[in-house]
């Protein structure tokens, strides 16, 4: 299951609760900090930092910054409300709930207890159609406040936070239930009027927020009739984690240094330094990469949460941005928990110069594969020497990679794939159906598409090394007037058909439909389509690959010289063979979600593991 999987409900339905989780957390904050995610994007945090500050306090044209009354901000609450009801979310008022506790002119509800008159809380709708109400959403606002008195109730709840780090031993978990009690139980009894249960309902929130959706998750069996037992609990960015429930799913960035500060709700020495070890509640891996984390400057300092310049990674609208485009990703279905996750949150200076990569700052070390996702703008984006997923999506963008067995896809743009090496030492084929192979003298191979040039690394006049750039095209590479074939191919069409190699060392590539890949010669490269295709070799040391869903295979003629990838098949974090093989009479079956292959003739012994690649 995915990285965000929640009660195992599978993906669509957990996307769907983390995309609407998000949407509610960042209309509570009403774009608060619009004008600093529009100051960051355009000036950074190297020498435009104070650019960038400028901004976050006045805004400007296009974003709204935290000093009200500026008339040239465009208003980022209306903005911010239009989101939240795109997104098919609309508030509950106060009269509705018949609730009489305190409430300002936007909807949003106010602690209920001194001591907690800061903490703020939304109380939002999703309705069907007919005006069915359908889901209740409930988000806690983080550390802030509205514009008009953010200083006052930022104060408020920093006090909270502290007080939940450091005063009373249940501070942080009765706070939900200090601070809403009323409002939750009017909730409560709005729901089941309208024939909803806990189930049904959706709690949030971002830091302090966080910490306000552990809290109910903890209080929720013995407070409010057992309402919210059964309520689905998404918290971003929280310090603390539920301690006696396992409904709260915890996302963050692991180099955001709030996020999963507190050991459950107490705070230790290593809340001060790296604090991701794995939790069973808690996303493990996933990295804003943004200016901080990227620059050797900024990380002369410690990493800690009290190192204010790392707390880049924790405002709310690197949370939207990198992770709305991560449950998008086309490799989103190949994550898990701890899968390594990058997201690329550069501002525009720093993207023009820095490579998106896996640094492996201030955390345990990765294991498995490394998913990279680009941004929307043009981005430079490189793997390492291990397996790789990396994704550019719009933009004109740049990758690299250093080895591994990768999947790259370009997305919309003019891309391109630097090799970093002279191309006669890189095997190159064209399926002839969007698809570029580039295998290198090591054996590791990339899966491309969307790509529209290869950079080679050439030897030039006096032996200078030099970039060659090569267009791509259907019938080779072409570098000005001068064309590169295409390592020697036979290629499957979108009907059944017959493929068999005439040469040694021949590329034999199936498609969708049930082929047959003959292969006798030796030194093949076998490309299982999604179809349910047969495979068979003869002597060699044969490459076979198969990626995504690729049917129920057959391969005759295996041998423990041969290597066997498997490349984006679900399933495949768990990269020991032995989790997916099964022995069937004479034969081995190798199984990987709904697609399978069999080795005929093969004993579970004859496997040898280290040819066998699974990513």
């Amino acid at each position: 299951m995915a990285v965000f999987d929640y009660k195992h409900v599978g993906n669509s339905a957990s996307t769907a609760l983390v995309q609407d989780a998000l949407a509610l957390t960042l209309y509570s904050y009403h774009n608060l900090d619009h004008g600093f995610d529009a100051g960051y994007q355009k000036h950074g945090m190297g020498v435009g930092l104070p650019l960038t500050l400028v901004t976050a306090v006045l805004g400007g044209v296009d974003s709204q910054g935290v000093v009200p009354g500026i008339p040239w901000n465009p208003d980022s609450e209306k903005l911010a409300r239009e989101a939240v009801e795109k997104a098919g979310w609309t508030p509950i008022s106060a009269g509705q709930l018949g609730y009489a506790g305190k409430v300002d002119h936007r909807g949003t509800f106010y602690g209920e207890q001194k001591g907690y008159d800061t903490a703020q809380v939304e109380i939002m709708g999703k309705y069907a159609a007919d005006g069915q109400l359908t889901s209740i959403g409930i988000e806690f606002r983080g550390t802030s406040g509205p514009r008009e008195s953010l200083i006052t109730d930022a104060l408020g709840d920093v006090i909270s936070d502290l007080l939940a780090a450091f005063g009373p031993d249940d501070y942080a978990r009765q706070y939900t239930g200090q601070a809403f009690d009323g409002l939750l139980g009017s909730v409560a009894t709005f729901a089941r009027a309208h024939g909803l249960s806990g189930n049904d309902v959706l709690v949030t929130g971002h830091s302090l927020g966080g910490l306000a959706v552990n809290s109910l998750a903890d209080l929720s069996n013995e407070r409010w009739a057992g309402f919210y037992r059964e309520a689905n609990y998404i918290a971003f960015a929280s310090p603390t984690q539920s301690e006696t429930t396992q409904n709260v799913l915890n996302i963050g960035y692991e180099n955001d240094p709030v996020f999963r500060a507190l050991d459950g709700s107490d705070f230790t020495f290593s809340s001060l330094g790296v604090h991701d070890a794995p939790l069973p509640s808690a996303t493990n891996n996933i990295v804003s990469f943004n200016d901080h984390y990227a620059s050797t400057v900024w990380n002369v300092l410690p990493f800690s949460i009290v190192n204010v310049s790392t707390w880049i990674s924790h405002l709310p609208s690197g949370y939207g941005h990198g992770l709305n485009r991560l449950l998008d990703s086309a490799f989103y279905h190949l994550t898990h928990k701890d899968a390594t996750l990058v997201v690329a949150n550069l501002s525009g200076p720093a993207r023009e110069t820095t490579w998106v990569q896996d640094l492996n700052r201030h955390a345990q070390a990765h294991t498995g594969s490394t998913f990279i996702i680009g941004s929307d703008s043009d981005d430079l984006i490189q793997g390492g020497r291990g397996n790789d997923f990396l994704e550019g999506r719009d933009g004109n963008d740049t990758f690299r990679d250093s080895g591994g067995y990768n999947i790259i896809l370009g997305g919309q743009g003019v891309n391109t794939l630097e090799l970093q090496r002279a191309l006669h030492t890189v095997e190159v084929v064209n399926d002839g159906h969007g698809t570029l192979y580039v295998r290198d003298a090591d054996g590791g191979l990339s899966l491309t598409r969307d790509l529209s040039q290869l950079v080679s690394d050439e030897a030039g006049w006096l032996g200078i090394r030099q970039p060659v750039t090569h267009r791509i095209a259907d019938d080779g590479l072409w570098a000005g007037t001068q064309r590169s074939d295409y390592a020697h191919s036979v290629n499957g069409g979108l009907q059944s058909s017959t493929l068999k190699a005439t040469t040694q060392g021949d590329w034999l590539i199936g498609q969708g439909a049930d082929d047959r890949l003959i292969g006798t010669l030796g030194q093949h490269v076998f490309i299982a389509g999604g179809g349910d295709d047969r495979l068979e070799s003869a002597g060699g040391n044969n490459t076979f690959v198969f990626s995504g869903q690729f049917g129920h295979d057959t391969l005759l003629g295996y041998q423990p010289t041969d290597t066997l990838v498997f490349l984006g098949v679900e399933g495949g974090y768990d990269a020991d063979y032995r989790a997916h093989a099964r022995v069937v009479g004479a034969d081995t079956v190798l199984s990987f979600a709904d697609s399978s292959v069999t080795l005929v003739g093969v004993g579970l012994a004859t496997l040898n593991g280290a040819e066998i690649v699974i990513a």
